[in-house]
């Protein structure tokens, strides 16, 4: 359905004639291992005394609008998006949807991705968020509609996970490769030890089916110390920025806080662990900018170089992998010198399968290059150290 479409049969709060009569913010999703953006989950509000979005849906479930509702959000958010830089739009935009509008025959009839290519967008810029609190009775039903969207390039999330009872039917048929964590889960955990075991076996499960595990809601720097130390790498809340009219970074603040608390997840748990800097191998490394024909020579020259680090000034920008040469990784796994072999041993364990095997970049306290260690180099000294404490 196009926007004209649903604004004809919509009430006048709801469109104003082809224009939407809502507004779209954004929150960012960080990974507090490196601080990056990784995506912005897009919010809509209503007008006037709509504005709160729990309101505003509700309104127009009761006057059976929820699909001119949607149309208007998803309107609205991709005019703000195709007014974008590049650099904005490089990380996709999660998009709630619950699951009577997936189903609706209009969202899969085209529209959705006609509405997208109207500004300039394709379904690869988008993650669609499937809420756990609304339940899919027909489970055949989930499998085909999400795979048909994964199929057209879309993402999938599943929202609000831990809120309802419906939850682990619908990740098993939606395979998403992002998993929210319902702010309940989440809100003063490090309070609450029944939270921080349930939390814990969710990490594991979402590593063992390589999905993203996102920790929504989090507002205080406890909060944040415990999620870490339970394993949760990707985190969007208050404490990290509050949703705003277009996508924004997290603050200098927030990033000094972030760096400290990485560093104090690195400590050594045992006097006799060893710390990364014994390892590091100063591999070949190049400009960012060296064009890619002259990298890919780099490797037709030199059979044995598995991999070489792109540098802007001193500092690790990229990382390309013999296996990889048509794309670089510009969100290697990035530590610190000083973190304990057998923590790293777990962190890079925990990345998914297509960079699992990858090297990892070391750089000192103040974030300059030193070096790579290899996972063969890796688990070769972890096992090592594994025997001699056996031995003792």
């Amino acid at each position: 359905m196009s926007p004209s479409s649903a604004s004809t049969q919509a009430p006048a709060w709801l469109w104003n004639g082809d224009e939407p009569n809502v507004s779209s913010v954004f929150q960012p999703i960080v990974d507090l291992l490196h601080g990056k953006v990784i995506g912005h989950e897009v919010l809509s509000r209503g007008p006037g005394q709509w504005r709160e979005p729990q309101v505003l849906f509700t309104q127009a479930r009761a006057e059976g609008f929820t699909w001119e509702l949607e149309r208007a959000c998803w309107t609205s958010a991709l005019q703000c998006i195709s007014t974008l830089n590049d650099e904005q739009r490089r990380a996709p935009f999660f998009f709630n949807v619950s699951p009577d509008v997936l189903s609706d025959p209009r969202f899969g009839d085209g529209s959705t991705v006609a509405l997208l290519a109207r500004y300039g967008l394709t379904p690869r810029h988008l993650v669609l968020e499937i809420t756990e609190k609304a339940a899919f009775e027909d489970n055949a039903l989930i499998q085909r509609l999400t795979r048909q969207c994964a199929a057209e390039g879309f993402g999938i999330a599943l929202d609000d996970f831990g809120a309802g009872h419906s939850g682990l039917v619908t990740l098993v048929h939606s395979a998403p490769q992002f998993i929210k964590l319902d702010q309940a889960l989440v809100r003063d955990i490090h309070r609450y030890s029944y939270q921080q075991h349930l939390v814990k076996s969710l990490v594991a499960f979402a590593a063992s089916v390589d999905a993203v595990l996102i920790a929504e809601g989090v507002e205080t720097w406890d909060e944040l110390a415990v999620l870490l130390r339970l394993g949760i790498r990707h985190v969007q809340g208050y404490l990290i920025a509050r949703p705003a009219p277009e996508p924004v970074l997290p603050t200098g603040e927030f990033e000094a806080q972030r760096h400290l608390a990485m560093r104090a997840l690195d400590f050594r748990e045992r006097e006799d662990d060893e710390t990364v800097g014994s390892m590091i191998i100063r591999r070949l490394c190049v400009d960012e900018t060296l064009p890619v024909e002259e990298l890919h020579a780099l490797f037709r020259e030199a059979p044995q170089l598995g991999h070489v680090v792109l540098l802007e000034g001193d500092r690790p920008k990229a990382l390309v992998t013999r296996q990889r040469l048509t794309s670089r990784d510009e969100r290697p796994l990035v530590v610190e010198d000083r973190m304990a072999i057998t923590t790293l041993a777990r962190v890079a364990m925990k990345r998914g399968a297509d960079t699992l095997y990858d090297p990892v970049v070391v750089v000192d306290a103040q974030g300059r290059f030193l070096g790579t260690v290899t996972m063969r180099q890796l688990i070769h000294r972890s096992t090592e150290l594994l025997e001699r404490r056996v031995q003792r």
